[in-house]
C-alpha cells in the first residue's frame, strides 16, 4: 500500500503537507497528492475533482485568499495557510492588535460600521463540514437517553435511620427545643436532666436530574449549530451547500425540540470543565470535543490573539482601511465618535477636524459633480478628513495592494477618477509599504501622494508625511 503524500506547487517551489500548517505565497497553486485511494477531496469544505495518473492533480487560484485552507483527502486532514505579499497573516494580526491601542473600539466580535463581524464563510462551512454530522449524531443520541446526575442534598424527617446526619441535627434541635423536642422519659436526647425525643431530624436524601453540565453543553451545541448554519445560507452559496445546510439546520431545530434540549436552552456552560461522563461515554465525549473546538475557533474576541486558524479572506481589505483610519486619527488628536467603527459620522472627531470613514459624504462637507444630475452617484471615499473652520478637505484612499514595495498602477488609476468626481487637486493613497517619505506624484495641476503604513510602528511615517497631506487640504468646487 502506498503511502498517502500531499505536495503544493507554485512554479519552482514545493511544500510537503503533515500535521504542522504550511505558509505559502497567494496565487496559483497546484495540489499534488500521491497514494490515495479515490480522486475526490475537499477543499474549504467543497468538494473538488483531482486530476487521473499516478499523481493525482488539483490547480487552485488562491490570488485573493490571505488566511488558512482546509484539505480532507481519504479521511486525512491537512491544513496550509496562503499570505500575500503585502502585510501577511501576521501583519493582520498585528494590525488587530494594535486597534486596540491606538483609538479604535471593538464590542465582542471585530465589528464594522455595517454590523458584520470577522468570520468568514467558508472557514464556517468547513467546519461543518468536518463536524456537523458527528455533532448532530452525538446531541441526538444524548437527547434521546440522557444521562442523569444524582445530587445529595437535606431534608427533615419524623423519622431517623442511617441517613441522619448528626451535626445538622443537633444544631436544628438547639435553634428551638420547645418546637423540635418531645418529653420522653425513655427519650433519645438528654438535656438539663431530662430526655426528649426529637420530633425532626435531619438526613441526607439523593435526587436524580437532567439538569448536568454535560445535559447543558449539548443543549448548548444545538444554538451554535443552527447559528453558524444560518450564517452560511445567509451568504446564499451553491446549491449543493445549500442542501446540506439546510438538511443541518432541520435536524438541528427538531433536535432542539426535544424535551430535555427545552428545558436545557437558557443555559450556558460557559468554560465549565469536562465532566466524567464527557470522558466514558462517547456520545458525551463527541459533544466536548465539538464543543471545545467550536469555542477555540470561534468564540474569540478581539482583546485576544485571533486563533491562528481564522480566515480573512474576505476582510483583509477592511481592516487595513480601519487601521490606516485609526493611524490618522491618532497624529491629529481625533478621538472614536462611536465604540462601532463607522456607525457614526463622522467616525472620529477633534478641535478641528472630521474623519469620515467608509461613507458617503455629507453633501455640506463634499459634493461631486454627479450630485446635481439626474443620475446621483453613491462613491463612499475611504477615509474624508474635513476641517471644519475653512471648509477644506482631504480624500485619503486605504489600498491595501503592493507591487515591487510601492502603490499599484491600478491604485492610482482609480484615485485619479476620484479627483474628477469632486473637482480635487490633490489626492492621497495609503498603502502597506515600507515606512519612509510620502512620494508625491504630480503634473498638470494635480497631486497623487503616496504615503506607506504598515505595523509594528506606523506613527513616525505618518507624523512624518501627515504635513503633506495637510497642504492638500481644499475648497470643494461642487
Amino acid at each position: 500500500m502506498v503511502d498517502l503524500e500531499v505536495r503544493l506547487i507554485s512554479g519552482p517551489q514545493e511544500w510537503g503537507l503533515g500535521s504542522s500548517p504550511r505558509i505559502v505565497p497567494a496565487g496559483q497553486i497546484v495540489i499534488a497528492v500521491s497514494g490515495s485511494r479515490t480522486r475526490t477531496v475537499t477543499l474549504d469544505g467543497r468538494l473538488r475533482r483531482l486530476s487521473s495518473g499516478k499523481e493525482r492533480l488539483l490547480a487552485v487560484d488562491l490570488k485573493r485568499s490571505t488566511g488558512y485552507h482546509r484539505l480532507e483527502v481519504d479521511g486525512s486532514t491537512f491544513w496550509f495557510a496562503t499570505e500575500d505579499a503585502k502585510l501577511g497573516l501576521e501583519g493582520i494580526e498585528v494590525m488587530l492588535a494594535q486597534l486596540r491601542t491606538i483609538g479604535t473600539g471593538w464590542t465582542g466580535q471585530a465589528l464594522f460600521s455595517d454590523g458584520s463581524g470577522l468570520r468568514d464563510v467558508h472557514v464556517l462551512y468547513a467546519w461543518l463540514d468536518q463536524w456537523a454530522d458527528e455533532a448532530l449524531a452525538a446531541v441526538s443520541g444524548i437527547l434521546a437517553a440522557p444521562r442523569p446526575v444524582s445530587i445529595n442534598n437535606r431534608a427533615l424527617r419524623r423519622r431517623g435511620g442511617p441517613r441522619v446526619l448528626v451535626a445538622p441535627t443537633v444544631r436544628l434541635l438547639r435553634s428551638s427545643p420547645r418546637q423540635y423536642l418531645h418529653p420522653n422519659a425513655a427519650g433519645l436526647v438528654e438535656a438539663n436532666g431530662k430526655r426528649y425525643d426529637p420530633l425532626r431530624v435531619v438526613v441526607r436524601r439523593r435526587t436524580t436530574t437532567l439538569d448536568s453540565i454535560a445535559n447543558r453543553r449539548a443543549a448548548g451545541l444545538l444554538r451554535w449549530l443552527a447559528r453558524l448554519i444560518q450564517e452560511v445560507l445567509q451568504s446564499v452559496p451553491d446549491t449543493a451547500t445549500q442542501v446540506r445546510c439546510r438538511r443541518w439546520l432541520n435536524t438541528t431545530q427538531t433536535l432542539q425540540r426535544r424535551p430535555v434540549a427545552q428545558m436545557l436552552r437558557s443555559f450556558d456552560t460557559g468554560t465549565a470543565p469536562r465532566q466524567a461522563e464527557e470522558t466514558t461515554d462517547a456520545r458525551y465525549r463527541k459533544s466536548y470535543e465539538v464543543s471545545h473546538d467550536l469555542r477555540r475557533q470561534f468564540g474569540w474576541s478581539a482583546n485576544v490573539t485571533p486563533l491562528p486558524r481564522y480566515s480573512y479572506v474576505n476582510h483583509a481589505d477592511n481592516i487595513y482601511q480601519a487601521y490606516a483610519a485609526s493611524c490618522v486619527a491618532k497624529a491629529l488628536g481625533l478621538t472614536q465618535t462611536s465604540e462601532v467603527l463607522g456607525v457614526e459620522s463622522p467616525a472620529f472627531s477633534g478641535p478641528d477636524f472630521d474623519l469620515y470613514v467608509d461613507t458617503a459624504s455629507p453633501p455640506a462637507v463634499l459634493r461631486s459633480w454627479r450630485a446635481a444630475s439626474a443620475l446621483p452617484d453613491a462613491s463612499r471615499p475611504d477615509l474624508l478628513l474635513h476641517e471644519r473652520v475653512t471648509g477644506r478637505v482631504a480624500i485619503l484612499d486605504a489600498k491595501y495592494r503592493l507591487f515591487k514595495a510601492e502603490a499599484t498602477e491600478e491604485s492610482r488609476k482609480e484615485v485619479t477618477s476620484y479627483l474628477g468626481l469632486y473637482g480635487l487637486h490633490t489626492i492621497t493613497i495609503i498603502f502597506p509599504g515600507d515606512p519612509g517619505a510620502a512620494r508625491i506624484i504630480s503634473g498638470k495641476g494635480r497631486k497623487i501622494i503616496e504615503l506607506p503604513l504598515k505595523p509594528p510602528d506606523p506613527q513616525a511615517t505618518i507624523t512624518a508625511s501627515l504635513p503633506a497631506v495637510l497642504a492638500g487640504l481644499e475648497l470643494p468646487p461642487y
